[in-house]
């Protein structure tokens, strides 16, 4: 009897021990990492070596794909509406979680209940820089060129509500000056037009601008955050530069569909947290300008919470116009 009740025990624990099991076992198959901007761009540089690393950690190949277009909503979109078990991420920024949702009319997603935060990746310093034939060595030289040719000055951003089309649209509200934006589906398309003058400014992050820069093709003027970027210490802060309460940082981060196991993010974030605290990783991220920057899904969900407030508010600012 005593026996007959113990199988019938094992048999009702049974359904409550699977989906532990199951998710102790996570990841069983190939992940898929949904990179929504360009080859050859940050966000692809970023992801592909955070996917190398996380790959090794969760012994699982991680397939990168791109999903590009449209400020990076495209591949978010896709992400929001994939099947929520984990095998699927996203790697989001400021630009797709903070600020699309003020510069789009119809966002697709909504960028908190569409989305399980995983974990910050990076942080990384942006930079304003210019042609080598436009005729200035300084943000003031450009303010003074902007104020004298209004409307004469173009600068390239990697795509209308990306990072740097809103960076752009703050310099214009802060300085005083008449800048015209010209997007791209990629910054590294707007290099040959900087480098012959066509137009005269570029935004970007430093990881993609540093070769441009070496080679020439673009003059950096300042940084867009509040400190200097280890890799250009001699280029000022664009407040140091004389534009007063400028300040924009750029982050990376994983996002997992809504509704995804917790026991498969928790693994996930377990797993970035300690390949992100590895010292080659954090080397190589720190050779390119960008700084790692590890956290809970909670401190994702807070800093998105915190910048898609003041990026709504700064969007007002700079009256930028929803597509």
């Amino acid at each position: 009897m005593y026996a007959a009740l113990r199988v019938i025990a094992v048999a009702c624990a049974l359904p409550c021990l699977l989906p532990a099991a199951r998710a102790a076992e996570f990841p069983v198959r190939p992940l898929r990492l949904v990179i929504p901007f360009p080859a050859g761009g940050v966000s692809d540089i970023i992801g592909r070596a955070a996917a190398v690393r996380l790959a090794e950690a969760m012994k699982q190949p991680i397939v990168v794909d791109n999903r590009v277009g449209a400020g990076g909503t495209i591949g978010s979109t896709a992400v929001a509406r994939a099947t929520a078990d984990g095998y699927t991420l996203l790697l989001g920024s400021l630009s797709t979680h903070a600020i699309a949702p003020h510069v789009f009319r119809k966002l697709p997603y909504d960028p908190i209940a569409d989305f399980a935060p995983v974990g910050t990746v990076v942080v990384a310093p942006n930079i304003i820089g210019a042609s080598p034939r436009l005729e200035v060595k300084t943000v003031k030289d450009v303010i003074a060129l902007a104020r004298a040719k209004p409307g004469a000055l173009s600068y390239a951003s990697s795509g209308i509500g990306a990072v740097f089309h809103l960076s752009g649209e703050l310099f214009n509200l802060l300085a005083g000056v008449d800048t015209v934006h010209v997007p791209f589906k990629g910054l590294a398309a707007a290099y040959p037009e900087v480098a012959s003058g066509q137009i005269g400014l570029i935004y970007d992050s430093v990881i993609s601008a540093l070769p441009h820069i070496k080679a020439g093709r673009v003059r950096p003027l300042a940084m867009l955050g509040a400190r200097r970027s280890a890799l250009l210490p001699d280029v000022p802060t664009m407040v140091e530069a004389g534009v007063p309460g400028y300040d924009i940082t750029f982050w990376q981060a994983l996002f997992a569909p809504a509704g995804t196991p917790a026991a498969a993010i928790a693994r996930i974030n377990a797993e970035l947290q300690r390949s992100l605290a590895l010292a080659d990783v954090r080397e190589a991220f720190a050779a390119q300008g960008a700084e790692v920057f590890p956290g809970s899904p909670a401190e994702l969900a807070a800093r998105v919470r915190a910048d898609l407030a003041q990026m709504g508010k700064l969007v007002k600012l700079a009256k930028v116009e929803p597509e």
